[in-house]
């Protein structure tokens, strides 16, 4: 897959798109570490398992609940992620947005609310990616800024 960078518009277009899909298929864990998935939208018909979008978090992140820090990046990813990720499953996403430096938040129906920074991890890796319909990958790197790439290139 070759890379190529796009500006803010286009990704912040995708991250639109989360907003009214529902949440469901995460996964976390034993040996993730703070790195998880979260699956949004209807599953592809050529993968039950990877929802219309597909997110993917490498960088700091926490989630919040009213004036309260529930989970984040330093909690343990078996005892605390992971069942804060299931009690994300089933429920919508209401709001999404992104800044110019990479910073993602999403709302959820639940009055959970993601927040994902852009720490600029190793030079040449992801910060967080989303996966759209399975084919095209939209990711934010500290050393190239928004990133596009298209299965099968």
């Amino acid at each position: 897959m070759e890379k190529r960078n796009v500006p803010f518009g286009e990704i912040e277009q995708i991250v639109k798109r989360l907003e009214g899909q529902r949440a469901w298929r995460s996964r976390a864990g034993t040996g993730t570490g703070s790195i998880f998935t979260l699956q949004f939208g209807p599953a592809l018909s050529s993968d039950e398992t990877t929802g219309a979008f597909s997110l993917m978090v490498f960088c700091a992140w926490r989630i919040v609940k009213g004036n309260t820090i529930v989970c984040t990046w330093h909690s343990d990813s078996e005892s605390v992620l992971a069942p804060m990720l299931k009690a994300l499953e089933g429920t919508v996403v209401t709001k999404a947005t992104l800044s110019e430096c990479g910073d993602l938040v999403i709302h959820f129906s639940a009055n959970y609310v993601l927040q994902i920074w852009n720490d600029e991890p190793v030079s040449g890796a992801d910060s967080w990616f989303i996966g759209y319909k399975g084919i095209e990958y939209y990711s934010v790197e500290p050393d190239r800024g928004f990133v596009y790439e298209l299965s099968g290139d």
